[in-house]
Formats: structure tokens, C-alpha cells, sequence
């Protein structure tokens, strides 16, 4: 049963703690019926949302040049009757025939708003504080903190076994193949692009035995120049660098009073992503390197360097090298953060940022009192969200990184009737 804060949003934390259920029992009318019932059973979920003092969920990557990592929530939970206290045998998740508690780590979290997901992971790890003083002779001052992450960290512990010559094939298929090796066997709940790059096969390609899923999935991610992370809902995504490209705005905020607000809006403008010499090479290939003189006469060489990429020749190498060079020679002034208060929003704006997901395009408009321009609106993708709730608010952070928009030609449109970098036949 949801728990209702007091401005309306209806928050589930849905844990499997509990027992083992509708496991398949061969010749039994009630345990043994196929699609009803399960070899080694289904666990019971329960919501414990009215024990939450605090949930912070904590997603996406630093910036647009690094991994996504793994997701991850951290729930604070009253315990005055020590029922998530795994060495309870009075709890309520406590197996008397197995002598052992559902608290455990790899049990499931689903965190929810409205019904919607805002995070899907496993427990990690569940610390217990007590304090000494009792609040009554039956109850424990007590708190636990369950950690959870999203799938990211089964990935991250799992290695191929043999050797495997891959085949040159398009990135979503070298992503599907490896999900699907039986030492991997990863679950359906997936969302593959078909990708845009070719990956090399052969000898030269070869990936070693113990060699990390996740390490070359990322590696794979970074040939395409995609995102590939674990969705709010539990599914593995990945996307190509066209799908990102041709994404419309999920959302606007703006301090104009007519769009989503937003509490604080931070400004980055430095050398962080000035990169004006891009060196990309693939596996046992030669330095394919971009150069742009303006941009090194005015701001001194800054490097990029991309190598052991799994495209399949230099030629790809080089076209990744030159977009690259396109994008980072010249320092940006942009938007980095933004902060909103969900608890303060209206019931359809709290379903937009709801639905917010890794990889979306925000819009942000931000006026100013003087100077020139009067207002500034542009596009961004989300790079990472943090959902900071307790009893009194619930807060939400945005990381941002600009948006490499494409739009689509529109014969005589006055703006997108123009070919030129930002508008393309589709």
C-alpha cells in the first residue's frame, strides 16, 4: 500500500523480503500448475514506505564523457521492532524453516511514484544503527539503511568464459550477443538499439576469456558514442548516437512562471570539454587524430584520446575523431545542473518530471533583469538524476550536457527549410 506525502505524490518501496512463494510442486492442484507456479518460487514484495524517514536515488554519470554507472538508492527505514534486523526471529520476514531472514542482500527494491519508477535495483548492503536509549520498554531506538543498486553491479561481476571471435557486426548486435552467452544469460527486460557503427570481427577482435561484461559493454557503448545504462524500470538500455540526435524535449523549464520552475540552475564555462586535438584508434590501428589550429592557437593544445576502440577500421576512427573535434573545440557556456522542488509543482508537471528518464532532452530558458540577450533557451540531455524525498519535500537534480540536436528538413519551413548542420533529410 502506497504511502501519500502530504502534497499528494503516492511513494511505493517495494522490497522482497518476504517468503518464497508459489513454488512448483510436481502432482500438487494448487502448487503445481505451470505459469501459476515457479521452480524455486516467487518472493513476496512488501512495501515498506511507511517506515521511510529517507530515500535518495542516485543515477546517470558525471558528465558525457564517461560511463553511466550503476544506479543507486539508499533507503532509511525506521526499525523500532527490529523487523528488518536479519537476525530477528520475531520479525515478520523471518523463515522458520529455513532459519534465515528475507533482509538479505540481492533481494529486489522498486521505488515508485504514482505507480511510476523511479528506480529498480538489488539490496547491497543493510547497516543497523541503535541508539541506547529506548523510546518505550517494547520498542528499539533503531534505523536501518538499505542500499541498493541497479543491475549494473551483477554485470560488473560477471566475465566471459571461452574466447570468442566476433563477427563484424552493428553495435546493438554485439551487445545482444554478449547478453545472450549462456555465463551471462542476461533477462529479456531490454532495450537495444540497433546502432549506427560497425564493430570489427576477427582475430583482431577477439575477446578474451575472463574478460568483464560490463568493461566491454561500455567499450562497445563508447565505439558507438551512445548511452547505455539500466532504465528506472529495471531495463538495460542502449541507445545510438542518431537516436540522441533526433530526440524531442521531454520537458521545459523556465523561470518565467508559464513553463516547469526550477529552485537553482548552475552555469559551467571553463575547459572542462575543450578538446581541440581528438586522437582515436582502434584495436591494432594506427593514431587517427583531428586537429583544429584556431582553436590550439587560441587556447593552447588539449587532447582527447579515444584508443582500443572496437570499430571496425581506421576510416571510422577517423569520422569519430572529426565529430568529436566538432563538438569539444571550443570551450561552452552552458547549463550544468539544475535543481527543482517536486513538492511544490502542480499534479501534471510532477508527472513530467516523474517520467523523466537518462538520455531524455530537457529545454531551459533562463532570463536575466539586464544585459543582452534578454533570455537564453536551449536543449540538454539528461546525464544523471537524484531524487533526495523524505516527509517534507521532495527534491529533484538534473545533470545536464548540451544537447547535439538534428531536426528534421521541412521543404520551405523558414528554420528547418535550411540545410545546413542542424537540419537534415530523414
Amino acid at each position: 500500500m502506497a504511502t501519500t506525502l502530504a502534497w499528494g505524490e503516492q511513494i511505493t518501496v517495494l522490497m522482497e523480503l518476504g517468503f518464497e512463494v508459489n513454488v512448483f510442486t510436481l502432482d500438487s492442484a494448487e502448487d503445481g500448475v505451470l505459469d501459476q507456479d515457479y521452480l524455486g518460487g516467487t518472493l513476496v514484495g512488501d512495501d515498506v514506505s511507511e517506515y521511510c524517514q529517507q530515500v535518495t536515488i542516485n543515477r546517470g554519470r558525471p558528465d558525457q564523457l564517461q560511463n553511466f554507472n550503476a544506479g543507486t538508492c539508499s533507503v532509511t527505514l525506521l526499525n523500532r521492532d527490529r523487523r528488518f534486523d536479519p537476525t530477528n526471529q520475531d520479525s515478520p520476514y523471518w523463515n522458520p524453516v529455513t532459519g534465515k531472514s528475507g533482509v538479505t542482500p540481492r533481494r529486489k527494491v522498486t521505488i515508485l511514484s504514482g505507480g511510476v519508477p523511479l528506480f529498480t535495483g538489488r539490496i547491497t548492503d543493510i547497516d543497523i544503527a541503535y541508539e541506547p536509549n529506548q523510546p518505550t520498554a517494547t520498542e528499539d531506538n533503531s534505523t536501518v539503511t538499505i542500499t541498493a543498486a541497479d543491475d549494473f553491479v551483477l554485470l560488473a561481476n560477471t566475465y566471459i568464459g571461452n574466447a570468442i571471435t566476433p563477427s563484424s557486426q552493428l553495435s546493438g548486435a554485439r551487445v545482444s550477443s554478449i547478453l545472450d552467452l549462456a555465463e551471462v544469460n542476461y533477462p529479456a527486460t531490454r532495450d537495444i538499439d540497433t546502432g549506427t557503427a560497425t564493430l570489427g570481427g576477427g582475430a583482431t577482435f577477439e575477446i578474451a576469456a575472463n574478460t568483464n561484461v560490463l568493461t566491454y559493454l561500455q567499450n562497445v557503448a563508447t565505439a558507438e558514442q551512445g548511452y547505455f545504462f539500466i532504465a528506472a524500470n529495471g531495463d538495460l538500455t542502449f541507445t545510438d548516437r542518431v537516436a540522441a540526435s533526433f530526440a524531442s524535449s521531454s520537458a521545459t523549464f523556465s523561470d518565467t512562471g508559464s513553463d516547469l520552475p526550477y529552485t537553482a540552475l548552475s552555469v559551467l564555462y571553463g575547459q572542462e570539454f575543450l578538446y581541440n586535438k581528438v586522437v582515436a584508434t582502434i584495436v591494432d590501428g594506427a593514431d587517427q587524430t583531428a586537429n583544429d589550429a584556431t582553436s590550439q592557437a587560441n587556447y593552447g593544445i588539449s587532447t582527447l584520446n579515444l584508443s582500443g576502440l572496437l570499430l571496425e577500421d581506421d576510416a571510422a576512427a577517423a569520422t569519430l575523431a572529426a565529430d568529436l573535434l566538432d563538438r569539444y573545440k571550443e570551450p561552452q557556456y552552458r547549463f550544468d545542473r539544475l535543481q527543482t522542488l517536486y513538492n511544490a509543482l502542480d499534479v501534471s508537471d510532477q508527472a513530467t518530471v516523474t517520467a523523466l528518464e537518462l538520455a531524455d532532452v530537457v529545454t531551459i530558458t533562463r532570463t536575466y533583469p539586464t544585459g543582452s540577450p534578454a533570455s537564453v533557451t536551449e536543449s540538454y540531455s539528461v546525464e544523471a538524476l537524484r531524487h533526495t524525498i523524505t516527509p517534507s519535500e521532495h527534491r529533484v537534480e538534473i545533470q545536464l550536457a548540451v544537447a547535439d540536436l538534428v531536426f528534421p528538413f521541412i521543404l520551405d519551413d523558414a528554420i528547418y527549410g535550411v540545410m545546413d548542420s542542424t537540419n537534415a533529410l530523414t
